[in-house]
């Protein structure tokens, strides 16, 4: 048998069949050996380029930063809070990694605060006898010589006062 002969026949399904194991055989081989060889090192550099390791003093300046960024919109807080009225004690609550979520916080928190204030103002005054409606008129008082000299059409007008001057005697 010549080359020529041997070429031909191996063009043939018949020498197609007959030498496709033997490549097969010898490509799985090589792909085996580059494995071996070459895909750990590849893998190992692909996960260090997807997940970089920080040295200890890029872990620590990040850190720093983070510390530096957090004093910094506190310290915004604590102004804001100061301006605003706001108990300054409570402003840990409100903070947030970004400033503006942090000054959002603190708006959120003196609308609420204010409500409050106000509604327990209008409460205290309304048991101090003051209209918080905005009625200028001070509270009805009485010494004991007036409740002495008044009359019953001038207590029945105002006994709530005159009742509240004597619970406050006994």
């Amino acid at each position: 048998m010549n080359p020529e002969e041997i070429k031909q026949f191996l063009e043939t399904d018949d020498g197609k069949k007959f030498l496709q194991p033997r490549l097969d055989q010898h490509f799985t081989k090589g792909l085996e050996t580059w494995k071996a060889n070459n895909l750990d090192k590849l893998v190992n550099q692909k996960v260090k380029e997807l997940n970089p390791t920080k040295n200890p003093l890029e872990i620590k300046v990040e850190k720093l930063e983070k510390t530096l960024k957090m004093k910094e919109i506190k310290e915004k807080a604590l102004e804001k809070a100061h301006k605003d009225g706001l108990p300054t004690q409570l402003i840990e609550f409100f903070l947030s990694d970004d400033s503006e979520k942090t000054e959002a916080n603190l708006n959120i928190f003196k609308d609420v605060f204010d409500q409050h204030l106000q509604s327990k103002t209008k409460e205290r005054l309304k048991e101090d006898g003051i209209d918080p409606k905005g009625s200028l008129q001070q509270p009805k008082t009485f010494t004991i010589e007036q409740l002495e000299s008044m009359s019953e059409k001038d207590y029945l007008e105002n006994e709530e006062a005159v009742l509240q001057l004597l619970t406050s005697q006994n």
